[in-house]
This record gives C-alpha cells, sequence and structure tokens, in this order.
C-alpha cells in the first residue's frame, strides 16, 4: 500500500421502476451513470456503495445489478453493496457482492479483501423504516471476525450512521444502537465506518472511530433547512485515500470527468425501459 488504496464512496442511489422521475424532475439512473463513469477517472482499487439502491422499495435490484456488473467489469474492481431502508429484505442477494470472500448471517453481510484492507458490509436496514438497528447475529458475527486483524485493517460499511444527524429534520433516524457497534469495534482494526442515509456529506467520530457519510448520488438535503431538498447539478459521491497513516475523505462531482459520455451511455443502455 505505497501509494495507498483509492476507494469510491457512492451512496443512496434511490433508482425507480417505470422511468418514474424522483422530486424536482430528477433522473437517478442518470445520476448514477455520471458518478459511476466519473469515478473511472480515480482508477479505483474497490467502489463502496452504502444502501438505497431503490427508491420506496421499487423492484428494480435485478436491473441495479447489471449495471453495477458492468461497472465493476469497466472499472476492474470491486463493487461491495449494502442495502438501505429503502430496499426490501433479500433484495440485495448473490448479484451483487460477486467478489465476496465470505457471507454472514443475512445475504447481504458480505467480507472482501481489497489489496490487504478487509472490508465488511453488514445490513442496517430494517425495510421501510427510518431508524436501523444492527441484530445480535450480526453484532457477533462482526465480533468473531474481528478477533484477528486484518493486513492493512478494517473498514465497516452500514447503511444509518451511528450519530445523530445535523439536521433536526432526521434527528432519531441513524442507528439504534450505536453503542453495541462501538462496543464491537472499539480496540480492533476498525479504521472507519462508511455509511450514507442522511444525503448530506459529513464526518465525524464514534468514541474515536472516524465516521464518513457519502452525499447522495441522486439529491441532497440541505442541513440548515428543516425540508428542502436540494438537487444538485451533478452526481456526487466520496473520493477516499487510505494510507498506512490516514484515511482521507473529500466529496467530488461527476463533473470532475474529462470525458464521461460514452461510460455514462453504456451504463444507461442497461436501465430498465
Amino acid at each position: 500500500m505505497d501509494d495507498g488504496l483509492h476507494l469510491v464512496h457512492l451512496s443512496d442511489t434511490h433508482l425507480t421502476a417505470g422511468g418514474r422521475l424522483l422530486p424536482a424532475g430528477i433522473d437517478p439512473w442518470a445520476k448514477l451513470a455520471l458518478a459511476l463513469s466519473a469515478a473511472g477517472e480515480y482508477s479505483p482499487d474497490a467502489v463502496l456503495i452504502t444502501g438505497d439502491i431503490a427508491d420506496r422499495g421499487d423492484a428494480i435490484h435485478a436491473d441495479a445489478a447489471k449495471i453495477l456488473a458492468e461497472a465493476q467489469f469497466r472499472l476492474g474492481c470491486p463493487i461491495i453493496t449494502i442495502p438501505g431502508n429503502h430496499d426490501p429484505s433479500g433484495s440485495i442477494d448473490a448479484r451483487f457482492n460477486t467478489t465476496r470472500i465470505s457471507t454472514g448471517p443475512h445475504p447481504a453481510n458480505t467480507v472482501h479483501e481489497i489489496n490487504g484492507l478487509r472490508v465488511i458490509g453488514l445490513d442496517s436496514a430494517g425495510f421501510q423504516q427510518a431508524q436501523g438497528e444492527l441484530d445480535a447475529a450480526q453484532l457477533q458475527w462482526l465480533r468473531q471476525l474481528l478477533t484477528g486483524p486484518a493486513p492493512q485493517g478494517t473498514l465497516v460499511l452500514l447503511h444509518h450512521p451511528p450519530l445523530e444527524s445535523f439536521s433536526p429534520v432526521l434527528a432519531g433516524r441513524g442507528l439504534r444502537n450505536a453503542q453495541e457497534l462501538n462496543s464491537v469495534i472499539t480496540g480492533s482494526d476498525v479504521r472507519a465506518v462508511l455509511c450514507g442515509h442522511y444525503h448530506q456529506l459529513g464526518a465525524s467520530q464514534l468514541a474515536g472511530t472516524p465516521i464518513f457519510m457519502a452525499p447522495s448520488t441522486a439529491f441532497n438535503m440541505n442541513p440548515l433547512s428543516p425540508t428542502q431538498i436540494v438537487e444538485q447539478p451533478d452526481a456526487w459521491f466520496s473520493a477516499l485515500k487510505i494510507t498506512a497513516d490516514a484515511v482521507l475523505s473529500v466529496p467530488v462531482s461527476s463533473s470532475y470527468a474529462h470525458s464521461p459520455s460514452a461510460a455514462a451511455q453504456a451504463y444507461l443502455s442497461l436501465r430498465p425501459s
């Protein structure tokens, strides 16, 4: 890991069925295609997607899996996906996470190895529930995994941040049992927890463990407004660089891509008609 590992962190794609647009006329499939295209500029070692693949439980997961499989081929790196509260139970199944090295208590609990870095996906989803939770089986599975360190440490992925939102409108929508998670990861080799759900870029810590929240590729909330959805003109994601000494995270707009159209069109050709 001389030059570090380069990761792309996407979240909250909110893909819709039947050509339905999101509020303000947002096309989430086009936003995802732009983000995946821009991700190629980084030559990432992995792409991490932290939930809400679908919007409101829409049955789009088979088509989403095809696009992510194409992206995995084009980018030449693993794509690691966990569910969010908009994804029905079991929808993130064997069609996703095809590079996993093991699976946990639920289909979306997976373990991946990226050049010595261990990535563990957790299912905090709670379909149609704003607040998430990790059940006892997942926590025990995680505890067992962390009894042995990975060469470059561990990243944990979950949808619901294990902390309160900056925005009052999102109060009470994080991970219900954050302290139970903290008791498992404290003293382990976990270098950071990556999550989404709040549709806001953010960073914090859980008793010393860094927490990084990715912006949504679809739309993002104004943290100073109780209701306003602020549409971004570009798809947003986070780019991470992990070195022996640090985990760095920065926001990136899809406009960074030098020539996104060819790859974006390839992804869009796989969207449902």
